[in-house]
């Protein structure tokens, strides 16, 4: 109770219960009440930081605990006690580190994939673009020779025009194949194959007007790997004389298995087999490269 509330209570009483003061008592009653309030005061004063202290201090000592530190403990015993703390953020920096370093690792690996695969697809780049080139100009070079060996032919047809050949002549030279005459065969890439020289043998042997036309053997093709490079392949330059060439290709006809024909070309068509039929042909965009200046025929 508070020493004023105490001091009240002695001075408030009620009227009818006061009594006049007495010239004796008077000193010992303020004595009294003094000494009193004194001891009230002294008692609420004292023990009141007191109790306010020992609160505070339990309530640290009760987040101390929380936080594993000795709550008794000076300022050097704290920041010992923070040493976990300490190795768990320097962990966490630790392993912050090592991921950001396997990322950059990773993408260094896919950087250098993603090089590779480009490497490669220009290198396929070239080496298409390499043989497309190295096609095109084989095909120049065969055009070429075909040119020249069709200017040769214009020639001898100028000096020395064959006849035309009647249709009876090569009906009646369609069931013979004995070589009576060695064909002169134009060779540019190696000698010809001996199934082909025995085949252009009986031709120019056998159809009339065959024997004055220019050969053409081996020599570089990119359209058929087969063919010329392989010495199985002729090509018979009739130029202009289109029923010299039907006739050839006619007697190959007739006499499909004996000459070991593998199939015919001429004008812009193929035939694959005697009983067979002609198929079209795309335009190479020449009259020679549609073979329509020449038969030119495959052999096995």
């Amino acid at each position: 109770m508070h020493p004023r509330t105490i001091l009240n209570a002695l001075h408030l009483r009620p009227a009818a219960d006061r009594r006049p003061p007495t010239a004796g008592r008077r000193p010992a009653v303020y004595l009294g009440v003094a000494v009193a309030g004194a001891a009230v005061v002294n008692l609420v004063v004292g023990s009141g930081p007191a109790a306010h202290a020992e609160a505070v201090q339990s309530e640290s000592v009760s987040v101390a605990e929380q936080l594993g530190v000795d709550g008794t403990a000076g300022p050097a015993d704290v920041v010992r006690g923070l040493g976990p703390l300490a190795g768990l953020a320097a962990s966490r920096s630790s392993r912050e580190d090592a991921e950001f370093a396997a990322q950059l690792t990773q993408a260094a690996a896919d950087q250098a994939v993603l090089d590779q695969q480009r490497a490669e697809a220009e290198a396929a780049a070239r080496r298409a673009a390499e043989e497309a080139a190295a096609k095109r100009a084989a095909e120049l070079a065969e055009l070429a020779q075909l040119a020249e060996l069709a200017a040769a032919q214009a020639k001898a047809a100028a000096l020395a025009p064959a006849a035309k050949t009647p249709a009876a002549a090569v009906a009646g030279a369609a069931g013979s194949v004995a070589a009576t005459t060695r064909a002169k065969i134009s060779n540019s890439a190696g000698a010809i194959n001996p199934r082909a020289q025995a085949a252009a043998d009986a031709v120019v042997s056998n159809v009339p007007g065959a024997a004055s036309i220019t050969l053409g053997g081996t020599r570089a093709s990119a359209a058929d790997p087969g063919g010329h490079p392989s010495g199985l392949a002729v090509d018979y330059m009739v130029l202009s004389n289109s029923a010299l060439g039907d006739a050839i290709v006619a007697y190959h006809v007739a006499n499909w298995n004996a000459l070991g024909v593998d199939y015919i070309i001429w004008k812009q068509r193929m035939l694959s087999s005697p009983g067979g039929a002609w198929k079209q042909m795309e335009n190479r965009g020449s009259p020679t490269a549609n073979h329509m200046d020449h038969p030119h025929v495959n052999y096995r």
